[in-house]
């Protein structure tokens, strides 16, 4: 019971005990099919945008898709 557990709680970017590389975006549309507020590079950056926190993520789009901004958040959606 605990073993099935402990499977569960496994991080998913974990494959066969090898860490997988984080997925990279084309656009700021594609990233927000998987996180539709956009990605933040750690809880403090957050703020009220909503964003999911993933440093994997940030790191491996935040050249490409933020350009102007530079505030630890991509691809957030903007606020009305």
């Amino acid at each position: 019971m605990i073993a099935s557990l402990l499977l569960v709680a496994a991080p998913a970017a974990m494959v066969q005990g090898k860490a997988v590389a984080a997925k990279s975006y084309s656009s700021c549309a594609a990233l927000q099919k998987d996180f539709p507020k956009g990605v933040a590079y750690s809880s403090y950056t957050v703020g009220t945008s909503g964003a999911k926190v993933n440093m994997a993520v940030y790191n491996a789009n935040y050249k490409k898709l933020d350009k102007f901004s530079d505030d630890g958040l991509i691809c957030e959606k903007k606020k009305k």
